[in-house]
């Protein structure tokens, strides 16, 4: 079934479905060893060793469909299976030096699952300086028999950081952390609710959701409303009573894939080593040309004169540390690429 059915069927408030049933018929290999004693065991059918179930969808045909089941629970859960993203901290001038770094590797919380929090001591920003590198599984993203996916390119959509002024005591009576890690432990949402497909968006947890525009088939990350409570984007300045200073800060690091920058200020992250052209276009050769005649006056020198400062150190450690990590995650500009991220909060 394709356009020429479905076309023009699309509806917002989910009238129009497509029902789908079908009957699972499958042997049970272990009843009869284990149940020779009851020879009606597993079931009382004709055949006491078959199982037969039915399984029923009601599918809605909705404007951008096709991505329906890529933001459903099981989907997420599966995204494990084609990508996953290291966070590198720290900077390095050589790949000996980079394998000193501290590197988090798989952290890509696709199941939604609370994860165990990793503190890391820095005593600089260019210690602290954020590489996030997405990892495309090759086996998915490579052209072969039975796959369609040469012409798809991974993106980093929206990037979202949390700036915490705190003394990390997560547990302290009131802290601005220990209301962030109680949001984040909440259980997220499913894309239904009892009246069926929520089309709309939904909580990822109790501290970032996502926000589905259909017709456009896009999603971005937004905060919830009890997080923005606590962190608030660009708070303003105090005033001279003695206002408290804001101790849990937001940041949009990457909006619709774009770096975005406050008036006045220089954006917070940016891609390393990209694409010249198309990312869908992009191979590891093509970034191998990239690395190779990165100079100086790159844009990556620029970035990290905006986060350490004007020498002749950090322009050239810029292509360096870039060649670094494109020599340990063999980068493609397509389905394995990577970004800087400034830790720092002006």
């Amino acid at each position: 079934l394709g356009f020429e059915v479905f076309d023009g069927q699309a509806s917002s408030s989910l009238s129009a479905n497509i029902f789908v049933s079908l009957v699972v018929n499958a042997v049970d290999t272990v009843a009869p060893t284990a149940n020779m004693g009851n020879p009606t065991a597993p079931n009382a059918g004709g055949d006491p060793f078959q199982m037969k179930t039915t399984l029923t969808a009601s599918i809605p045909i909705v404007a951008g469909g096709v991505n329906i089941f890529c933001d459903g629970f099981t989907a997420r859960t599966d995204l494990a299976d084609v990508a996953n993203v290291d966070i590198v901290v720290g900077s390095a001038s050589s790949s000996d030096e980079l394998t000193r770094l501290r590197i988090l590797e798989d952290v890509a919380s696709t199941d939604l699952s609370p994860k165990t929090a990793s503190v890391i001591d820095t005593d600089s920003i260019e210690s602290a300086l954020m590489t996030l590198v997405l990892k495309g599984n090759h086996s998915y993203f490579a052209a072969g028999p039975g796959r369609n996916t040469g012409d798809y390119a991974m993106e980093l959509d929206d990037l979202i950081t949390l700036h915490l002024m705190e003394d990390g005591q997560a547990t302290a009576t009131n802290s601005k952390e220990a209301e962030v890690v109680r949001l984040l432990g909440l259980t997220g949402d499913d894309n239904s609710d009892s009246n069926g497909l929520d089309t709309d968006g939904y909580k990822l947890n109790g501290a970032f959701k996502f926000t589905i525009d259909r017709d456009e088939g896009t999603a971005s990350l937004e905060p919830t409303a009890e997080l923005l409570l606590a962190c608030p984007f660009n708070p303003p300045r105090p005033e001279p009573n003695n206002s408290p200073l804001e101790s849990c800060i937001l940041r949009r690091d990457v909006r619709g894939r774009i770096f975005p920058a406050r008036l006045g200020a220089v954006p917070t992250a940016m891609e390393i080593l990209a694409a010249p052209g198309s990312a869908r276009d992009s191979t590891e050769e093509i970034i191998d040309g990239v690395a190779e005649n990165l100079i100086e006056t790159s844009e990556e020198s620029a970035f990290l004169t905006t986060i350490l400062g004007e020498s002749d150190y950090t322009k050239e450690l810029a292509p360096a540390f870039a060649r670094a990590i494109h020599a340990r995650y063999q980068l493609n500009g397509r389905y394995r690429r990577a970004y800087w991220i400034n830790p720092g909060y002006e």
